[in-house]
C-alpha cells in the first residue's frame, strides 16, 4: 500500500463557507488589544498584549479566494498575517510589564478565554487561507542531492539579493534607515520563530534525526552581538513587537509558516524541512550584514566563512533528508522536501516584498515627483477620474496598511504625516502629493484641525513606466 500525504495546507474545504469565518474573525478582532492603533501608538511602548489589527479592513474583505504567491503584498495577505500571529501568540507568556493595574488589565485581555478560543477556532481556516500557494512547490520524485541542493540556493539567491539592496541603499544614501526597517523584519521577529522552533523541538518534532543534525535558528551566525550593535546602531532598540504596525506580510508569513507547522504533530517533518530552509536564509543575512557592517563586528571576531558554512548546511540536510527516508520512507521525505520547498517559495516572495518598500523608501523624493507627473497627466487624460476624496479630523491615524492598487495621495486642504518606516515622517501640506505603489506599506496621522485629501487610483502601466526611469539609472551591476 502506498501512502499519499495531503497538501501542507489546502483552502478547497473551505470553500464557499468563508462568510462563517469571517464572522468570526470580525468577533476575534473586536476585542480591545486588537483595536486599531492611535496616534501615540506608532511604535506601541514595548507593549506586547496590544497588536492593532486594523478591523475596520473586515468589514470589506471576503477571505473568498486564498491568497496567491503574486498578491502575498496585498491587504488580505497583511490581514491574515497580522490576525494569525496575534492567535499563535496568545500561547506565549508575556508576564504583565508592572504590577500596575493598567497593565494588569492589558496582560489578562490578551489572555482571555473567548478570545483564545475564537483564535482556535479561525487558524486552521486562515491557515489554508495565508499559505495554500506554498503547497505546490516542491516537485515529486526529488532525490536527497536535488533536495538538499534547495539551501544552497536560498543561500545563493539570498546572498545575490543582499548585496543588491545595500548598494541600493547606500546609492539612495537610506542605509541607516534602510537597515533600520531590515531589523525590523528580521531581528525584531527572530524571537518569535525561535520561539516557535523551540516548542516544536520540546515536543518531539525533531526526535527522529540524530541531534547533530537537527535545524536551528541559533547560533553564531549571524551573531546575536552583532545583530544587537546593528539595531542599537539603527534604533531599533525596543522589546519585540514594539515596531508591530512596521512588519511586512512576508516578514510575518515566514514566522507563521514555523508556528502553523509546529502546531501539527502530523507536519513534523514539513516543520524541518521549512526550518532547515529558515536557516539557510538566516545564515545568508547573516553573511551579508557581516559585509555591509564589519565595522559592527565584536572585537576579535573574524567573519564567517561563507562556503564552509553553506556546505557545512547542505551536509547536514541531506544527512536529515537521508535519515527520514530511511526510517520513515517516501511520505516523510516528500513531507520535509515540501517543508524546505514551502520556505524557499516563500524566501523568494519575501525578498521581491522587502525590495520593493526598501526601493519606494529609499527614493521617496522621486515617488513625490511621480506623483506630480502623474496628476500632469490626469488633467490631460482622464480630468473625471474619481479621486476619491477623504476628510478627516485632528490626529485621525491610520495603522499601516497597503492597498490592492497604485495610489496618488494629494493634499487639498490641511496637513498631514505620512511614514512607511520606523521614525519617517513626511510631512504633507497643501498641494503636496505622493506616489504609493500597490501593496507597499504606509501610514499617515492629520496634524492639522482637518485635512482633505484624494485618493485616486492609478493604471498600473503609468506606474511601471516611472519605476523604470528608477533602474534605468541604476549603475549596471559588475
Amino acid at each position: 500500500m502506498t501512502f499519499s500525504y495531503p497538501a501542507l495546507f489546502d483552502f478547497e474545504p473551505f470553500a464557499g463557507r468563508s462568510e462563517a469565518f469571517v464572522a468570526l474573525i470580525r468577533q476575534f478582532a473586536a476585542a480591545h488589544p486588537f483595536r486599531s492603533a492611535t496616534v501615540d501608538e506608532l511604535l506601541l511602548d514595548d507593549d506586547y498584549h496590544r497588536r492593532p489589527l486594523r478591523p475596520e479592513d473586515f468589514e470589506f474583505l471576503k477571505f473568498m479566494k486564498p491568497v496567491r504567491a503574486d498578491n502575498v503584498s496585498r491587504l488580505p495577505s497583511l490581514a491574515s498575517n497580522r490576525t494569525l500571529l496575534s492567535i499563535y501568540e496568545l500561547e506565549a507568556a508575556r508576564m504583565p510589564r508592572s504590577g500596575e493595574a493598567a497593565d494588569w488589565q492589558r496582560f489578562t485581555e490578551f489572555y482571555r478565554d473567548d478570545v483564545r478560543t475564537l483564535g482556535a477556532q479561525l487558524t486552521p481556516f486562515l491557515e489554508a487561507y495565508a499559505f495554500t500557494y506554498l503547497s505546490n512547490a516542491s516537485p515529486a520524485g526529488e532525490s536527497v542531492a536535488a533536495a538538499s541542493a534547495r539551501l544552497a540556493r536560498i543561500i545563493d539567491d539570498e546572498s545575490t539579493f543582499w548585496d543588491t539592496t545595500f548598494a541600493r541603499l547606500m546609492r539612495n544614501d537610506y542605509l541607516e534607515e534602510g537597515l533600520r526597517f531590515i531589523m525590523v523584519q528580521r531581528w525584531a521577529l527572530a524571537p518569535s520563530k525561535r520561539r516557535a522552533v523551540a516548542r516544536a523541538a520540546a515536543n518531539g518534532y525533531f526526535d527522529a534525526l540524530p541531534q547533530d543534525a537537527w535545524p536551528t535558528l541559533e547560533g553564531d551566525l549571524p551573531d546575536d552581538a552583532l545583530l544587537q550593535r546593528v539595531a542599537a546602531t539603527c534604533g531599533v532598540t525596543r522589546q519585540q513587537h514594539a515596531y508591530w504596525q512596521f512588519y511586512l506580510p512576508t516578514s510575518m508569513a515566514k514566522t507563521n509558516l514555523l508556528y502553523a507547522l509546529a502546531r501539527r504533530p502530523d507536519r513534523a517533518f514539513a516543520l524541518t524541512g521549512a526550518v532547515f530552509a529558515a536557516e539557510a536564509e538566516w545564515l545568508a543575512f547573516g553573511l551579508a550584514l557581516e559585509r555591509a557592517c564589519a565595522w559592527l563586528q565584536p572585537a576579535g571576531r573574524r567573519p564567517g566563512e561563507a562556503g564552509a558554512r553553506k556546505a557545512a548546511l547542505v551536509a547536514r540536510f541531506a544527512t536529515a533528508l537521508q535519515t527520514v527516508a530511511d526510517r520513515y520512507g517516501d511520505a516523510a521525505f516528500e513531507q520535509c522536501v515540501s517543508g524546505a520547498a514551502a520556505g524557499e517559495r516563500l524566501a523568494e516572495r519575501g525578498r521581491w516584498d522587502l525590495g520593493e518598500q526598501l526601493q519606494w523608501l529609499g527614493a521617496i523624493p522621486q515617488y513625490c515627483e511621480f506623483a506630480r507627473r502623474i496628476s500632469k497627466r490626469i488633467d490631460v487624460e482622464c480630468p473625471d477620474i474619481d479621486r476619491e476624496t477623504f476628510i478627516e479630523p485632528h490626529e485621525m491615524c491610520s495603522t499601516t496598511h497597503v492597498h490592492n492598487d497604485h495610489r496618488l495621495v494629494t493634499i487639498q486642504e490641511g496637513d498631514m504625516l505620512f511614514w512607511g518606516n520606523v521614525g519617517m515622517q513626511l510631512k504633507m501640506h497643501q498641494g503636496d502629493m505622493v506616489l504609493i505603489p500597490d501593496g507597499r506599506l504606509h501610514g499617515s496621522t492629520v496634524v492639522s484641525g482637518e485635512c482633505t485629501y484624494h485618493q485616486p487610483i492609478i493604471p498600473d502601466d503609468w506606474v511601471r513606466a516611472l519605476v523604470a526611469e528608477l533602474d534605468a539609472k541604476a549603475p549596471a551591476a559588475h
